[in-house]
């Protein structure tokens, strides 16, 4: 049986259409997840082929809003950031909440997220990261292959995609970067990382970078504006930068791309000294209609 369910195209990370990050999100909500299969799922995401497309289900649980599953158009995610971002405001336009609800639960691959809305901007709080070291070897051959030099020791990220970060002089030397990408993805397939997170501070600034990320590993080259890369990003700094208190970053990504995307990124130091990561921005809705099944 043919299901016919309403669909939209949310632009994340940006107020203006058409210059951040598109997301495909398809409202299940009133079916049976069972009703289709995961070939499905992936075929839809083939055919529309942004970077992912989302599915929202019913929730396992009352405790939670929504059951969100990821695709990109070659396999499914356990999380990505602005996906998150953009099904999260499908979900309020879908279920007519926009305005009435600030706090929503999603359940997705890595556990519970919490997503906050406030003043019309979407944030999620990270489900998990986790740092780890990389050997010299693999790093010295992302930087050639980005014709760059680290100014600190790239690190492994696992916030449910495992990014490799690597932290370059300024902005400028980030966005000028022209990466050879078959050798990204070689490189990213032996060691099983999705991509690459390269980012360097803004002149001028104490807390602004711009950022690109880059996985041609799973057919993204580059990705414009990239949540999962900001949370990774600004987990990395926490480290590096031993930072002890609150700390709003800024992020600007897209450039090379012509587009215009802006990530507002918070390391939030309670006062028991636990560390939690946010990562937020606006969204617009582009495309409505239905979809067919």
């Amino acid at each position: 049986m043919t299901l016919q369910l309403p669909f939209k195209q949310v632009d994340v990370f940006t107020s203006q259409g058409f210059k951040g990050n598109p997301v495909a999100v398809i409202n299940c909500l009133n079916i049976e997840e069972s009703q289709v299969t995961k070939e499905q799922l992936q075929s839809v995401a083939n055919w529309t082929n942004l970077s992912e497309t989302t599915f929202i289900f019913k929730p396992s649980s009352d405790k939670y809003d929504y059951k969100l599953r990821i695709f990109t158009p070659k396999n499914e995610l356990p999380f990505a950031g602005h996906p998150t971002v953009g099904s999260c405001k499908a979900f309020l336009e879908f279920t007519n909440n926009i305005g009435k609800k600030n706090v929503v639960y999603q359940e997705c691959g890595v556990g519970v997220v919490t997503l906050s809305i406030e003043d019309g901007l979407i944030s999620f709080e990270a489900a998990k990261t986790s740092v780890e070291s990389i050997d010299t070897s693999i790093a010295n051959d992302y930087c050639q292959a980005l014709g760059v030099t680290a100014i600190q020791s790239p690190k492994l990220l696992d916030v449910g995609p495992h990014w490799v970060v690597i932290l370059v002089d300024n902005a400028q030397t980030c966005y000028n970067a022209n990466p050879d990408y078959a050798k990204i993805s070689q490189i990213s397939k032996i060691n099983n990382h999705v991509g690459i997170i390269l980012g360097g501070k803004r002149a001028g600034t104490i807390n602004e970078y711009e950022m690109r990320a880059f996985a041609p590993v799973i057919n993204v080259d580059e990705d414009p504006v990239c949540g999962s890369g900001a949370l990774s990003f600004i987990r990395y700094l926490k480290d590096i930068e031993d930072i002890k208190k609150t700390t709003n970053i800024k992020i600007t990504q897209g450039g090379r791309l012509e587009r215009n995307g802006t990530i507002y990124g918070t390391i939030q130091v309670h006062d028991n000294s636990s560390v939690s990561y946010h990562i937020g921005g606006d969204s617009v809705t582009v495309i409505e209609g239905q979809i067919q099944l």
